[in-house]
């Protein structure tokens, strides 16, 4: 606004007020000097801008406060910040795990059996039925699986040793009802004491989301057992033998399935799955031990610094280490090599570190032994020419069989 006045107070210093009109700006040019213009003119310009703008303010309510360019700019941007700051609404409330199921069956069309020749009811699912999809995508994250402390077990003779050894049965999903006949004893017990949740589901259904070729047609989701549980039913059986497995590099969960089924049957003291192995909890571990699972105790996800603290610490001064190597070109340089038969000492406690079949054993494990100086050896197993090595499940039960006759000589002679 105030640049048009400026404009219009500009013009109209070259008009005078006579009857022949405005003269031309070049005859204004002659009878003003360019002095004047410059210094004089431009002066008298800015009192009288000056001059009608307090005017203004005087006959308005408003009030006559000249502010800077830089003021103004800061006040829009504290105008336009409160407009950007919006009030967040409240995070929603967590629901609870009765409501959380209340909302699911709601959603989803369902039917109750009450089977009589079985002895227990069940919920009847349809097939677009969100239940299923829920509980299975929990159980397949190992995150979540974790942090649930949840195990899925498939097969009736699993889910029966895994009964059997007391762990707790959540829910448990089938296709056919005679896939229960051999379990409906142990399923009805827990369903009246509503601990477990049963569950019929379509074949194609439960097909989908079985990690198995030939799906059994029933699956079970355990609580995982802690180290409490199986210390106290390890307590009530004779003591096992004094030997320590730990697992370096094991990718592959059959295999890692089958040493801890070995470790069970021998029987081993414990079994350590050092960090870079699989998860020893998924299915096909799980049905590769065949429920050594749950009959010896399982420290995983352990680092290498934290070995030497899972050895009992009356036995740490007298413990002996022994790393099965099929690696030769690894074991060249060490003069601590030894075939399988020949060990002689033992100690209170052995150590048996095992190796994956493709990456072997890991320098940490080779350090691990330098520790106990001449107590540690490479035990090494005697193969055909052209055959690469035994597998690691196969060579590992050789050498833990071995040993298994040394200490029950070394018992016998104490005794």
């Amino acid at each position: 606004m105030l640049l048009n006045i400026c404009k219009n107070i500009r013009i109209s210093l070259f008009k005078y007020p006579n009857n022949t009109g405005c003269r031309e700006l070049s005859d204004m040019k002659k009878i003003l000097s360019q002095e004047y213009i410059t210094k004089i003119g431009i002066e008298k310009e800015k009192e009288e801008c000056l001059l009608i703008e307090k005017n203004l303010f005087e006959q308005s309510l408003l009030q006559h406060k000249p502010i800077t360019a830089a003021e103004r700019l800061k006040s829009d941007i504290r105008t336009l910040n409160q407009k950007s700051i919006r009030e967040r609404a409240p995070p929603p409330k967590a629901l609870s795990e009765m409501e959380r199921k209340r909302r699911l069956e709601k959603g989803s069309k369902s039917e109750i059996i009450n089977d009589k020749e079985l002895g227990f009811e069940f919920t009847k699912l349809s097939l677009t039925d969100s239940r299923l999809t829920t509980m299975m995508t929990t159980v397949r994250s190992k995150r979540r699986r974790d942090k649930n402390r949840q195990i899925v077990i498939e097969g009736r003779r699993l889910i029966l040793e895994a009964l059997e050894c007391g762990l707790r049965l959540k829910t448990i999903l089938f296709s056919q009802r005679e896939q229960l006949a051999t379990i409906k004893e142990e399923v009805a017990v827990l369903q009246k004491a509503k601990q477990a949740e049963i569950y019929k589901v379509p074949h194609h259904d439960l097909k989908i989301w079985s990690t198995l070729t030939t799906p059994p047609g029933v699956l079970a989701i355990f609580e995982r057992p802690c180290s409490q549980h199986i210390r106290k039913r390890l307590s009530k059986l004779p003591p096992a033998l004094p030997i320590t497995v730990v697992c370096d590099n094991i990718r592959d969960p059959n295999n890692l399935g089958s040493i801890i089924r070995t470790c069970a049957a021998l029987p081993c003291l414990q079994i350590v799955i050092t960090i870079g192995c699989c998860d020893p909890w998924e299915s096909k571990s799980l049905r590769g031990g065949c429920g050594g699972h749950f009959r010896i105790q399982i420290h995983d996800d352990v680092n290498w610094e934290e070995v030497p603290l899972v050895i009992p610490a009356e036995v740490a001064d007298n413990c002996w280490v022994f790393i099965a190597e099929n690696n030769i070109s690894k074991s060249k340089g060490l003069t601590n090599v030894l075939d399988y038969t020949n060990i002689e000492q033992t100690g209170s406690h052995s150590v048996v570190i095992i190796g994956g079949e493709s990456h072997g054993v890991s320098t940490e494990a080779y350090q691990f032994m330098q520790t106990v100086g001449n107590r540690g050896k490479c035990l090494h197993i005697p193969v055909a020419e052209g055959v690469d090595s035994l597998n690691v499940a196969s060579a590992l039960t050789l050498i833990l069989y071995e040993l298994r006759k040394h200490v029950l000589r070394m018992q016998n002679c104490e005794i």
